[in-house]
């Protein structure tokens, strides 16, 4: 099971509390009701907390930074006392400073943390704050990851120590960063071995082996193991050797030799396979356990066996899963890299919406007072129903009663002539006077912008496809179908289709994300991404209503004149 797959048994289960705090009525007791809230509230707030620690100038920042692929987290300060780091998921950078006494949070940049977490910014801590808390938009904290960045051991000030000790109850795994130019202190053995007591699961890193060679670089490492190995005996702490520096290179370059050569890859299939052993083992199955108890001891209600029908089959879905195994190789259960191009909504429908708004708003003008464009309104039987009301949001009472009477007045005389029996078919008359798409010249204006809007995604997927898909936005599926028809190249849509399923699959985890937190009464830990979910796979499905308003866009727009698809 992979980190997807974990999440994808979180949101069953809580679909199938869901369901049973829906069902039952007035047959649920109290304590049925209390224990599907509970249930609820772990499902939302599980995570996988990892403590970062380690003496001052070993690259603990510098490793998280290369774990998370992002060069957010400053690194090379000295922390102050008892101030904690902690890093989770969010759309865009933002840091929330907590304090210690009884004062409002307040959000700052992520530029400004080293004012509130070093002594040369907060000296003495004078600002009373008690932890950082920074959110940042990198795939592997979406995925549950929490990381808690202690105060650095061994410092002068005692406290530091203390703090880091305070966190490691609320660890699922502890990692130790030391460095190669001064590998494993007294202190840092003790405190792996005080952690190992207290049962917690320790990693070591050993960082900034690119300083040094292969030959210094595995005596560093025998040394390292040979003082684990007699503190702990037959079970040392699993030992690393890391380039955060080079690993976090290897991410932007995409440059799969050099992340191995950096060791990270390594560290993080580590440290993924054992918290999703670790959880699988033990929260999903304790979950999964305490929820078919629910379900067998709620009273007789209807609807309650097919309940237990869906719930046995859940059982058996994953109790496959937890004891066959996991088929999945390392690289297969890291979070895939994620474009933020793709949470923008789709670049056509944004440019129909531009350019028909600057249409709109020049013409509302030129019709409140060009004579010939108020007779050409009304040869055209006016705008289509949509964009009448589009026109409407623009136009001023003055303009929109100066611009109509000639449309009115043709209209009042060709209905007269069909009421005094002047045509012999009258409901072909009607038909006439109604106002469409064909006729309308907004409606022109909308498929010129598509026509040109697909035209230069197609020209730069012909260019070069790697770039254009990693900048193209999440397309409406109306607008992947008409890109669709005019791109030759059917590697290239599988490409699209690909990139399309992960933007889909994506929204429906945030979805499926907010729903769980909102069942669980958790709304604090929204992200803005859950937020926007519903809106964002509206836009996904029928993207936007003034771009997609009519029925059969994708198949006109596949029609469209190799003309009329210049790159603009």
């Amino acid at each position: 099971m992979d980190l997807r797959g974990y999440d994808r048994a979180k949101f069953e289960l809580s679909e199938l509390l869901q369901s049973a705090a829906e069902l039952g009525g007035d047959k649920k007791t109290d304590a049925i009701r209390e224990t599907i809230a509970d249930l609820l509230v772990r499902l939302a707030e599980d995570r996988f907390n990892l403590v970062v620690a380690g003496r001052f100038n070993r690259g603990k920042s510098s490793l998280m930074n290369a774990i998370l692929g992002v060069d957010r987290l400053p690194t090379g300060i000295v922390p102050l006392t008892s101030v904690v780091t902690t890093v989770s998921y969010g759309t865009s950078d933002k840091v929330t400073i907590k304090y210690k006494q009884r004062r409002l949070d307040s959000e700052i940049a992520l530029a400004e943390l080293p004012q509130y977490v070093t002594e040369l910014g907060n000296p003495g801590n004078r600002l009373g704050v008690a932890t950082a808390n920074i959110r940042l938009p990198a795939e592997i904290l979406r995925r549950g990851f929490y990381f808690v960045d202690t105060p650095g051991l061994g410092s002068v000030i005692a406290e530091n120590t203390l703090t880091t000790q305070a966190y490691l109850p609320e660890a699922d795994a502890l990692l130790l960063v030391t460095s190669f130019e001064s590998a494993l202190s007294e202190e840092e053995l003790g405190f792996v071995t005080a952690a190992a007591r207290a049962r917690q699961p320790v990693f070591v890193v050993v960082n900034k082996h690119d300083l040094v060679s292969a030959a210094e670089r595995e005596e560093v490492l025998a040394f390292a193991r040979a003082r684990l190995q007699s503190a702990f005996g037959e079970a040392p702490p699993e030992i690393f050797s890391v380039s955060a520096r080079d690993g976090l290179a290897a991410k932007r370059a995409r440059d799969v030799s050099l992340l191995r050569d950096s060791g990270l890859s390594a560290l993080e299939d580590r440290i993924t396979l054992f918290l999703l052993g670790q959880k699988r083992d033990v929260f999903l199955a304790r979950m999964r356990r305490r929820v078919a108890a629910l379900i067998e001891d709620m009273p007789a209600f209807p609807g309650l066996v097919e309940l237990r029908r869906e719930g046995q089959a859940l059982w058996a879905k994953y109790r496959e899963t937890l004891d066959g195994g996991d088929s999945e190789s390392p690289a297969e259960r890291l979070p895939s890299t994620f474009s933020r191009s793709q949470l923008r909504s789709c670049q056509i429908c944004a440019q129909i919406d531009e350019q028909t708004w600057r249409f709109l708003a020049r013409y509302q003008y030129k019709l409140a007072t060009d004579h010939e464009a108020q007779a050409d309104l009304a040869r055209r039987s006016g705008f289509c129903c949509y964009h009448a009301w589009e026109h409407q949001g623009v136009a001023s009472p003055v303009g929109a009663s100066s611009g109509y009477p000639q449309l009115l007045e043709r209209m009042a005389a060709a209905l007269s002539a069909i009421g005094a029996s002047s045509v012999s078919d009258p409901r072909s008359a009607i038909d006439v006077l109604l106002p469409t798409h064909e006729k309308c010249v907004v409606c022109a204006v909308r498929d010129e912008a598509e026509a040109l809007a697909i035209g230069a995604a197609s020209k730069r997927l012909r260019e070069d496809v790697t770039t254009a898909l990693d900048e193209l936005s999440a397309l409406c599926l109306p607008h992947l179908a008409a890109l669709a028809a005019v791109v030759d190249d059917p590697e290239t849509i599988r490409a699209l289709a690909n990139l399309l399923a992960s933007t889909h699959e994506r929204v429906a985890e945030d979805m499926r994300r907010f729903t769980l937190k909102q069942s669980a009464a958790r709304r604090q830990l929204h992200t803005e991404e859950e937020e926007a979910a519903a809106k964002r796979g509206l836009l996904l499905l029928a993207g936007r209503r003034n771009a997609n308003f009519a029925v059969g866009h994708a198949p006109r727009s596949a029609q469209l004149r190799p003309s009329q698809l210049r790159p603009r």
